[in-house]
This record gives structure tokens, C-alpha cells and sequence, in this order.
């Protein structure tokens, strides 16, 4: 699948990484016009983001419809003015790839947090049992499943390293553990802290615990 392949009003997630730091944003497709595609502009404050950087790798990340995420690698987003309105055109001439987030290393958390799926603002009392740089899975009783879900916000508390985590992502699967419990795994697609520096500080402070012992 192209990049100009996703459709109008579809969402996809924009990542920015250079060697120190990530940084995600959600983002909609506007229109899809030469094999480009036109996005609103990436705000930081009253200025537009600019992705075309030296050493800043930028990606596009597409969740369809009861799919696994595709990622286009090393994208080009530009500035431009269309019929007097401001995009961002996003551009990559490569095929999309599945990503396999199980590739990604997994943090274990087994923490409690709150569940809310966007479409009903439902919320729920979930176990987040690991994290990495681009998924998540949590632990739930039966009374939960994949299609009840969807879209979901997450928000949990990590004592130990004094952050308090807001997750935005997509459910895409879901597995039975044992007779009273479900876990679901989902794509992260907004985070307010940066997920990797995160996922290093918990694997640093658990070598620390070890080396105590």
C-alpha cells in the first residue's frame, strides 16, 4: 500500500525521532491530490512544525479499520498554500509495512489505570501489564471485548517514577488469559510523555532493584 493510498478523513499518526527523542501527533488527512497527501498544519504553539530538519527521521503511522498499523519510513513533509488555505504535504514513495510491535521491547508495568473508550466515554478500571515505544497491553475481566472498544484513552499513575501517563490508541487485539481474564493489546497513538526516555528509565530502575539484592 502507497501513503497516497489512505483516504480522506482517515487518521494517521505523524512520528518525529532523532538519536535523543521521539515526538507523536495525530493528524487527519484532509485531501489526497498527486499522489500527496494534505494535512492541516502540526501546531506548536502559534508556530508550524517543521519536519524538514537535519538528523530528524519522520514517519507516518496508519491504523485502518480492523487492521495492523502500517509505517512509511523517512516521509517528507513540506509547508505548502492550496486554494489560499495552509497544509502540510506528506509525501513517501515507499510501500507501507506492517509493524510488528512484539519486534518493539515490552515493559512490564502491572499498574492499575482507566480505561476510556472514546465512542461511549465509558470508562473502566484496567491492569496495564507492558508498554513499549508504540503499543500497549492491559488486563481485563471477560465482561470487556476487542469490538466493545475500539478507539480508547488510557491513564494511569507510575509511582516509582513519579509520572502520570495519558495514552491515546486503537485496540487490535485481544486474548484470553485463564477463565476470569482478557488481555487486549493496543497501538499507541498519543502520549504525553516521551516513550522511549520512559521505557529506558523503568529498564534502568529495574537493574537497579537487581544490583540492590
Amino acid at each position: 500500500m502507497k501513503l497516497y493510498d489512505i483516504g480522506e478523513n482517515e487518521r494517521i499518526q505523524i512520528v518525529a525521532k532523532n538519536k535523543n527523542a521521539s515526538l507523536q501527533y495525530l493528524t487527519t488527512v484532509v485531501m489526497n491530490k498527486q499522489k500527496l497527501l494534505l494535512i492541516h498544519p502540526i501546531m506548536y504553539g502559534d508556530r508550524i512544525v517543521n519536519f524538514d530538519v537535519e538528523n530528524v527521521s519522520t514517519s507516518v503511522v496508519y491504523t485502518g479499520e480492523g487492521d495492523k498499523p502500517l509505517v512509511w519510513d523517512d516521509c517528507v513533509i513540506k509547508s505548502t498554500v492550496y486554494q489560499e488555505q495552509k497544509y502540510q504535504v506528506v509525501y513517501s514513495a515507499k510501500e507501507g509495512k506492517r509493524i510488528n510491535r512484539r519486534e518493539a521491547y515490552r515493559q512490564y508495568v502491572g499498574t492499575k489505570g482507566i480505561l476510556q473508550v472514546d465512542a461511549t466515554r465509558d470508562k473502566r478500571e484496567v491492569v496495564v501489564k507492558d508498554i513499549s515505544t508504540s503499543g500497549i497491553a492491559f488486563v481485563s475481566d471477560l465482561s470487556m471485548e476487542m469490538g466493545d472498544i475500539g478507539s480508547f484513552h488510557l491513564n494511569y499513575e507510575d509511582r516509582e517514577c513519579k509520572l502520570a501517563l495519558q495514552l491515546a490508541g486503537t485496540l487490535v487485539r485481544e486474548e484470553d488469559v485463564d477463565s476470569d481474564r482478557r488481555v487486549f493489546g493496543g497501538v499507541i497513538k498519543e502520549s504525553n510523555v516521551d516513550l522511549n526516555n520512559y521505557v529506558m528509565l523503568k529498564q534502568k530502575m529495574g537493574l537497579m532493584k537487581k544490583r540492590a539484592r
